[in-house]
């Protein structure tokens, strides 16, 4: 069920639409002119910004889209679920599943124009994968707590959206996480985006396998959160048709 959902919701995504699942990547394109036009002078110590910004930026756009449309998944599906015996966690899951595989199709172009920068495949660019796979764990528990709680106060939807170009300012996308100052830091070290676009830069961008604290920080940021949303969901399941 899951899956045909997941189907359903890509091929909703981009009916009619000529360039399919190109968009997916025309977001991450944008910022990245209007970083070349802005900032690549501003940072001359970082090397070939474009893949530095853009290695941050496909997987920013990755945490939005997915984020917004599994907080939305059970309020724009909320028919169904008052007529039909369907388990509300297919829909959250579904919007997940369709996540990851548009992210999955943007690797094709992505990597063509990351190459196009002058990057050069390295052995370590398989372990995007059990990162992504941390990464897409953390935004469901994210996601699915925050899909609960919008049932109930639909100013949810409302604020994370508000919130979300805040987190995009505070996490290194644009700019080296070595320039923020030094009393500053802690900020930018408790934002959990900080260390999954550390680690997807350390693969993509320096070619390094993460270190093992790396690799504990970002497996245990997404068992807390999926443990969180779980959860929150679970104890606030039984109201779920009362307040649709």
């Amino acid at each position: 069920m899951v899956r045909a959902v997941a189907w359903r919701n890509v091929r909703l995504r981009y009916k009619s639409s000529f360039l399919g699942f190109l968009w997916t990547l025309l977001n991450p394109l944008l910022f990245l002119l209007i970083f070349l036009l802005i900032f690549s002078e501003a940072f001359p110590q970082v090397e070939n910004y474009p893949v530095f910004a853009l290695s941050g930026l496909i997987f920013w756009s990755f945490f939005a889209t997915t984020s917004a449309h599994v907080m939305g998944a059970l309020v724009e599906n909320a028919a169904v679920l008052r007529s039909l015996a369907v388990p509300p966690l297919v829909f959250p899951l579904a919007q997940l599943l369709a996540g990851l595989f548009n992210l999955l199709m943007s690797f094709i172009p992505f990597a063509v124009i990351l190459h196009l920068f002058g990057r050069i495949p390295h052995s370590t660019d398989l372990l995007v994968l059990p990162i992504v796979l941390c990464f897409g764990t953390f935004i469901l528990g994210v996601s699915l707590a925050l899909s609960a709680l919008n049932v109930y106060f639909r100013d949810i939807g409302l604020l994370w959206n508000a919130l979300l170009p805040a987190f995009f300012y505070i996490t290194p996308i644009a700019y080296p996480a070595d320039l923020v100052p030094e009393r500053m830091r802690w900020i930018a070290e408790v934002n959990p985006l900080y260390h999954y676009i550390a680690a997807f830069r350390e693969v993509l961008y320096y070619g390094r396998v993460p270190s093992p604290d790396q690799w504990v920080v970002i497996a245990g940021l997404a068992v807390l959160a999926s443990t969180i949303g779980w959860v929150l969901y679970r104890a606030l399941r039984p109201g779920f048709i009362a307040n649709y």
